[in-house]
């Protein structure tokens, strides 16, 4: 998965906007954006600022690892929704 900072506010499946510099994902398995607590990106095609391949990873494994121990949950800190990549 790749990993991005969004340089304008975007709307999300949780429907508020998200500020520009947000963390999102690129899930190749829904071919979306995803951010990791309020879901989906409406916009297909936003304007995005890549982060290196070496974040990128770092940031995936640590939202795996939030999602392997929130497993039987699907929840986060504060009751925050996990979206599955």
């Amino acid at each position: 998965m790749k990993a991005y900072h969004t340089q304008s506010p975007y709307y999300f499946s949780s429907k508020h906007v998200l500020p520009a510099g947000s963390l999102v994902f690129f899930s190749e398995k829904l071919r979306r954006y995803i951010h990791p607590a309020d879901g989906i990106l409406y916009d297909p095609h936003p304007r995005l600022q890549p982060l290196s391949a070496t974040e990128s990873q770092a940031l995936a494994a640590e939202w795996d690892k939030a999602l392997r121990a929130l497993e039987g949950g699907g929840r986060g800190r504060e009751g925050e929704r996990i979206v599955a990549p």
